[in-house]
């Protein structure tokens, strides 16, 4: 049904105005933002169809099944990415940066950036101007739910990572230098860092030990005072290089 949504917005009977503000929506650009291109459009104006529109002009669907899907993939994906970010967070942080990221008002800022106040087909008691806030951020999960089903949970994650968790990394940048290392690797999908400890010289009041540390084929060694020291001085050479090696 939802690939035979555009055709029956098509043939829906609107006034003038309506038609016109329908077939203006540039649903290309807003593909463009997301990173994502729809096998189905049908999918994608079901996202974009709020019911008061839906209800309105007599509509089979509207999008709060997709924001209802939405919703639980964006809160998932999130987790996921948190509880690996982060290993040594508490639940209780964990919750809180999840809600920072997953709240009303993040979702909000996302759709404005994507246009979507714009693109929202709505009923005629609501203005472009002064949408009720939840309604767009609902649309913004409707169409990671649309996503989702056009091409699967990997293609939403893709899309959330680039929406969503692109502002997790950056506040992890202040964060020590095998906190960043770890979350390099994550947001590049590539297996966490191996650390080895090579060796421990130096008088017993003041040791020096030497870690390496490995990941993604490339492999630094540094020394420290202690232990975490030595690891956290090699995970910064480490992170350098590996940021080097991206960009050839």
């Amino acid at each position: 049904m939802a690939s035979s949504l555009s055709s029956v917005i098509s043939n829906a009977i609107l006034s003038p105005q309506e038609r016109a503000r329908v077939e203006a929506r540039d649903l290309d650009t807003l593909q463009d933002k997301l990173g994502y291109r729809f096998k189905d459009r049908g999918l994608l104006e079901e996202a974009l169809c709020h019911s008061s529109f839906a209800n309105e002009h007599g509509l089979p669907l509207n999008n709060e099944r997709l924001e209802f899907l939405g919703d639980s993939i964006l809160g998932f994906i999130v987790a996921r990415a948190l509880y690996r970010m982060y290993p040594e967070a508490p639940e209780g942080e964990l919750t809180r940066m999840r809600a920072e990221l997953v709240c009303g008002a993040s979702l909000c800022r996302r759709a404005e950036a994507l246009g979507v106040p714009g693109l929202l087909l709505h009923g005629n008691s609501m203005k472009d101007g002064a949408l009720p806030s939840s309604i767009c951020a609902d649309a913004v999960e409707a169409l990671l739910g649309a996503i989702c089903l056009d091409s699967g949970v990997s293609a939403a994650e893709a899309v959330i990572r680039g929406l969503f968790l692109q502002e997790a990394e950056e506040r992890a940048a202040v964060l020590d230098p095998k906190s960043r290392l770890q979350i390099w690797l994550q947001a590049h999908e590539f297996p966490l860092p191996h650390y080895e400890l090579l060796s421990v010289r130096g008088p017993s009041h003041a040791p020096v030990f030497q870690v390496t540390v490995r990941a993604n084929g490339l492999e630094r060694a540094a020394d420290g005072p202690t232990r975490k020291g030595a690891e956290s001085a090699a995970a910064a050479l480490l992170l350098d290089a590996l940021k080097e090696q991206a960009k050839t």
